[in-house]
């Protein structure tokens, strides 16, 4: 009987076979040894076969060496699909080892053998180094972070190997380790391994960009592959239970006579400017402007990068200005005496803590929250959505600059700082305050109004700034 022959592969033939994902591991056939691997996570990648006998070997063994990647994981058959490694250049690669073996090379061994022989300065771990001690800009904190992601998840498995020789293979066998073992801890998805293929990436560039090595970054977009990350929710309390926490804070030191008069001043600004608290602990008197009345965070403290700008409303001036016989001759506007520098990330969670926001008194608080009741907050008070975020620092002025004049986002700014803090001091007297029930004429007059409260906002910042008086009044 003739021995039965594989079927050659097309493009089209693929897409059909692999229309739909496999419940188990399935093989296709090119021929010649070369085989098409289905894999049941969507993932399509080439295998050579072969048979091999080292000296150590009785007889010869079966053998698959993994040629390359068709399709990953998370990329989607379409009429713009191109493989990641074509049919033709799978087959120039099962080609050269086919001649390797018959030369009596074992491809595997070679292939290890190529990964520990190389210069030292070739080595991912080397350039990985490199690469964390060009980030001499970024905060202690965030270098100890890279550090951790190469010495305690990366170098254990590929640090030792030369950045040339490093494959796509490698890169997702490492970030597919790194996410099992969260999965393994108990978390639903890992972040550490997100992290890590960002690290993977931005060392590639480096290598690239700044050492010039002649490689492709084999860690672009493989962070795709892996189970989408889902964050955690800071702990917050209802919005309905904000009245109470803001008069727990005004009485603060009265209930709690050991209490720092700083926290309860730190608490209420955080309620009034929902910065972050690591923005509030680092706050500096520098950074007031006390002619336009705003607290410009220079951009190498913001999460983003960029510069932000909180305008402060009359309240928020006011706790300022209580802290000035504190600290005023100090550069922070929050500082901890007793251990002789900024507070901890843990002030602001052990006060509430104190105060009974524990999860067991009551409802679960932390400092972040004060962004998330702000940020429902706002939406209630039906204040632009693309203002809100922004004053959150989660927009950058670029993304809204369509829509708005940078100067004129700064008066609609300062005036919803002002609302909210007015807003705020309602909600310590009992009073509520909602919009559903307004008709669309009401609505569209509360709008115009904010419109016009902006622009003498506007008028006054310019006045400010020596604009001549008879040109204000033409304006």
């Amino acid at each position: 009987m003739a021995e039965r022959q594989n079927y050659k592969l097309s493009d089209r033939l693929i897409k059909s076979l692999c229309s739909e994902t496999p419940a188990k591991t399935t093989r296709h056939g090119d021929g010649d040894s070369l085989y098409l691997i289905h894999m049941p996570n969507d993932g399509i990648y080439w295998v050579f076969k072969y048979r091999f006998q080292t000296a150590k070997d009785i007889r010869k063994k079966d053998k698959d060496y993994r040629i390359g990647i068709y399709k990953s994981t998370s990329t989607l058959f379409s009429q713009t699909f191109k493989p990641e490694m074509s049919i033709k250049e799978a087959r120039q690669e099962r080609d050269r080892l086919k001649t390797l073996v018959k030369q009596g090379i074992d491809p595997s061994e070679q292939k290890k053998e190529n990964k520990l022989s190389f210069n030292e300065g070739d080595r991912f771990i080397t350039i990985a180094e490199k690469y964390i001690e060009s980030r001499s800009k970024t905060t202690p904190k965030n270098i100890g972070k890279l550090k951790n992601f190469l010495n305690n998840h990366i170098a254990p498995l590929i640090g030792n190997y030369p950045i040339q020789s490093i494959t796509v293979q490698d890169i997702n066998l490492t970030l597919q380790a790194i996410e099992k073992k969260a999965i393994d801890q108990g978390k639903a998805s890992s972040s550490t391994a997100h992290d890590c293929g960002g690290f993977l990436k931005s060392v590639f560039d480096y290598a690239i960009n700044k050492l010039n090595f002649n490689i492709t970054n084999v860690a672009q977009g493989r962070t795709s592959a892996l189970e989408k990350h889902k964050p955690k929710r800071m702990p917050v309390i209802e919005q309905q239970h904000f009245p109470e926490l803001l008069n727990r804070i005004d009485n603060y030191c009265i209930d709690h006579p050991n209490a720092d008069v700083q926290t309860m001043a730190g608490m209420k600004l955080i309620a009034l400017c929902f910065v972050r608290t690591k923005e509030l602990r680092h706050f500096e008197w520098s950074e007031i402007d006390y002619i336009h009345h705003v607290w410009r965070i220079p951009a190498h403290k913001m999460k983003m990068g960029r510069e932000h700008i909180i305008p402060l409303s009359p309240q928020a001036m006011s706790i300022i200005e209580s802290l000035k016989p504190l600290t005023g001759h100090l550069n922070y506007v929050f500082y901890n005496f007793s251990r002789k520098k900024v507070f901890s990330e843990a002030w602001l969670n052990q006060a509430l803590n104190l105060m009974g926001y524990n999860g067991k008194q009551s409802s679960n608080m932390t400092g972040h929250g004060f962004r998330q009741l702000a940020s429902t907050g706002l939406n209630e008070l039906r204040f632009d959505s693309d203002m809100i975020e922004l004053q959150l620092a989660h927009l950058d002025e670029t993304s809204v600059k369509r829509r708005y004049d940078t100067s004129s986002m700064l008066a609609e700014r300062q005036l919803m700082m002002n609302e909210w803090a007015n807003y705020l001091d309602e909600l310590r007297q009992g009073k509520t305050k909602s919009f559903d029930l307004m008709t669309p004429d009401e609505l569209i007059k509360l709008k115009s109004d904010r419109n016009e409260a902006s622009l003498i906002v506007r008028l006054r910042q310019l006045k400010s700034e020596g604009l001549l008086e008879d040109l204000l009044v033409k304006i």
